[in-house]
C-alpha cells in the first residue's frame, strides 16, 4: 500500500505508530524523524524504524505517506518542508487533537505534491516520550477522520484504508463537530484534572490514593502538547467550561440546602450516565 512511511515525532504517539507500521507494512520503508537523539537511537535499536534522521527534508524525500505526530502548532512548517520533497500525491495525515485550525492551515495553500487528511486516533496516555512507546497502542482504538470540502476523496479513502489496518472503529466527523465533541470528552477533563491538582493542598497530597490518582492521571501529560490544543480550541473550551461551572454551582447549592434526597438524585444521575458508557 505504501513504499515509504515517514513518522515525524517519535514520542508516545509517533513511536507507537512507527512500531505498528513496521509490523503491519513489512514491505514499506519506515523512517523516523525527531529532534530527540535519544528517541532516534531507541527507535533504531528497537527496530521500530529502518532509518532515522533529524532532517525533515531528508527523511521525507520520496515518501508516499507522512504522519505528523508533533504538537498541533508545528504542522504548517512541516507541511511546507514535506511538500517540497515528498512523492507526487503523497498522503499526509496527523494525529492531532484539534481539527478546525489544522484543516484551515492545511487548506490555506495549494500544495504541489502532498494531499492532507485530518485524523485523530483517540488513543494515548499521560505518559510521554519514546520510553512510553506501545506497539499495540492503536490496535482496536477509535479513530476519527475529519474531511473538509478541500479533502481529496481518493486520499481520504487511502487514509481510511490505512487506519482499517489497525482498527474497525472508524468514525467520520466534520472538523467543527470533532472539536466540539472532543472538547467535551478530552479537553475539558484535562483542564479539570489540572485545576484539581492545583486546588489540593500539599498536606492532602501526602494522603492521596487511587481515587485521586485515577481522577488526575491526565494532568501529568506534557504542557507542550496541551497548551496548543487549548489555545486552538478556545471557543469550545469557553462553552464547556461554562457548563461545568453550572454543574459545580448546582452541587454547591445542594450542599447548602442540606437536602440529602436531592444530592442523592444528583449523584445517581451521574452514576447512571457513567455506567452507560
Amino acid at each position: 500500500m505504501f513504499k515509504k512511511i515517514v513518522i515525524i515525532g517519535l514520542g508516545l504517539m509517533g513511536g507507537s505508530l512507527a512500531a505498528a507500521c513496521r509490523k503491519k507494512f513489512p514491505k514499506a520503508r519506515i523512517i523516523g524523524i525527531s529532534r530527540s537523539r535519544e528517541a532516534l537511537a531507541l527507535a533504531k535499536k528497537k527496530k521500530w524504524v529502518h532509518e532515522t534522521t533529524r532532517d525533515v527534508s531528508l527523511g521525507a524525500r520520496g515518501a508516499d505517506l507522512v504522519v505528523l505526530c508533533t504538537p498541533v502548532d508545528t504542522f504548517l512548517p512541516y507541511l511546507k518542508a514535506i511538500d517540497k520533497v515528498c512523492a507526487k500525491g503523497a498522503l499526509v495525515m496527523d494525529v492531532g487533537s484539534v481539527k478546525v485550525s489544522v484543516l484551515k492551515q492545511a487548506g490555506s495553500r495549494h500544495w504541489k505534491n502532498l494531499s492532507f487528511v485530518g485524523c485523530h486516533p483517540m488513543v494515548g496516555s499521560h505518559k510521554r516520550g519514546v520510553q512510553a512507546v506501545n506497539p499495540v497502542l492503536y490496535q482496536g482504538g477509535l479513530v476519527l477522520l475529519t474531511p473538509d470540502r478541500k479533502t481529496c476523496p481518493s486520499s481520504y479513502q487511502r487514509a481510511k484504508k490505512f487506519w482499517q489496518g489497525f482498527t474497525s472503529r472508524i468514525v467520520e466527523l466534520t472538523p467543527k463537530v470533532h472539536d466540539r465533541l472532543v472538547g467535551e470528552v478530552s479537553h475539558l477533563p484535562h483542564a479539570i484534572a489540572a485545576c484539581l491538582v492545583r486546588t489540593v493542598s500539599a498536606p492532602a497530597l501526602q494522603v492521596a490514593s487511587t481515587g485521586f490518582y485515577d481522577t488526575t492521571r491526565i494532568a501529568a501529560a506534557a504542557s507542550s502538547i496541551w497548551q496548543p490544543i487549548f489555545s486552538a480550541n478556545r471557543k469550545v473550551m469557553f462553552g464547556v467550561l461554562s457548563r461545568f461551572e453550572r454543574e459545580l454551582r448546582t452541587f454547591k447549592k445542594l450542599l447548602q440546602d442540606r437536602d440529602p434526597k436531592k444530592l442523592i438524585r444528583f449523584l445517581d444521575q451521574a452514576q447512571r450516565k457513567r455506567k452507560a458508557l
